[in-house]
């Protein structure tokens, strides 16, 4: 008998101990839970669908270095053949930092001026992950073609800012390359 009323004592307590916590989003704090999306934010208690995540829709090139610092042929630092007034002919690419298959491999354009913004459209609006990309310049003349301009990289979701991630290439200040790519929000 006594090892009756124990169990009935100790299957009471684990019953009453048992009590189902109820969530109360009042209580609590919603937003975005993935990592993907730009308004991601690790301070959310529950997802409450509000993710918004960037498509790349535009490249731009706004500035690339007017004179060729890797010419290989002595006192001509011109990215295309000397007294033509040429500029480069800009080809660029994207892909995840540690890929050999690029996202985007851009059209050429001809003869592009320095200080002049250089767009393509993008032909598929990707969406941009939390990881590492990579980019890269060249100049793709019919006498050299891809010379390195420049590169860099970027993890879009952590710099993206009012529809435009904008990064700069690995060439001193004064030189340096800058990218912009354009997005639209979707979820």
């Amino acid at each position: 008998m006594y090892k009756v009323r124990y169990y009935i004592i100790i299957l009471t307590i684990s019953f009453v101990g048992c009590k189902k916590e109820i969530f109360d989003s009042s209580n609590n704090t919603g937003g975005c839970t993935d990592r993907n999306a730009i308004n991601y934010s690790n301070n959310v208690d529950f997802e409450d669908n509000s993710c918004q995540y960037a498509y790349i829709n535009q490249y731009e090139v706004s500035y690339y270095p007017e004179d060729n610092p890797n010419s290989s042929i002595p006192f001509v630092n011109s990215w295309d053949i000397p007294g033509t007034g040429a500029d480069a002919d800009l080809l660029l690419k994207v892909k995840f930092k540690d890929s050999s298959n690029y996202l985007f491999s851009s059209p050429i354009l001809d003869d592009q001026s320095p200080n002049s913004a250089a767009y393509w459209t993008a032909p598929v609006e990707f969406k941009l992950l939390n990881m590492d990309y990579k980019w890269e310049l060249y100049d793709h003349d019919v006498t050299n073609s891809n010379e390195f301009i420049d590169s860099g990289s970027f993890n879009p979701v952590e710099i993206a800012s009012n529809f435009k991630i904008t990064v700069y290439g690995k060439n001193p200040p004064v030189n340096r390359t800058q990218l912009v790519l354009h997005y639209q929000l979707s979820d």
